[in-house]
């Protein structure tokens, strides 16, 4: 049986943030093309949901017996928790207007854009490693709750990515 596995050498998820959405058009998203300069890779991910669903609308009427069904645009995001790397989520400089400078919490609070791209199966800088899968999209990151406690010492946080519009999966 083929799996797609992680938590081996070179097989980690790797989730990049770009503020670039200029170039996040229907063709580039679905062939996982990311602007790499400036982008954020997310760090030290602790683990992820994708989440693709299609809402159903069903309803009945006196002409059939059965209930009636059809599908309305889908709501996606995808979820993570991760532990707080301090450049990466409150950024390296935020008058720079880039998500590598931004960082996580500033994105959020600002209701910043991003394009996004997570490779299921490889760490490789430059996120187009051949055999590589990979979803990718708009979206606004949110839910952010950073919490700590004597039993976890270390900061980590819930996020989300709202994706807005259509969410691509594929393989480069």
């Amino acid at each position: 049986m083929a799996r797609i596995t992680v938590n081996e050498s070179g097989t980690q998820p790797l989730l990049l943030l770009s503020m670039d959405i200029a170039n996040a058009t229907a063709a580039n998203l679905a062939n996982g093309n990311i602007a790499l300069a400036n982008s954020l890779s997310v760090t030290c991910l602790q683990d992820i949901t994708i989440t693709s669903s299609t809402g159903i609308f069903s309803w009945t009427d006196f002409c059939s017996i059965d209930t009636n069904k059809i599908t309305t645009p889908a709501d996606n995001e995808v979820s993570t928790n991760i532990v707080i790397d301090p450049t990466g989520y409150f950024g390296a400089n935020t008058a720079i207007q880039t998500a590598e400078d931004q960082g996580i919490a500033s994105l959020s609070q600002n209701k910043i854009p991003v394009q996004f791209k997570l490779v299921w199966n490889n760490d490789n800088p430059n996120a187009n490693v051949a055999n590589s899968y990979f979803t990718t999209g708009v979206g606004y990151i949110s839910s952010l709750a950073p919490t700590v406690s004597p039993e976890a010492p270390v900061w980590v946080t819930p996020m989300t990515i709202a994706v807005d519009g259509t969410m691509y999966n594929g393989i480069n």
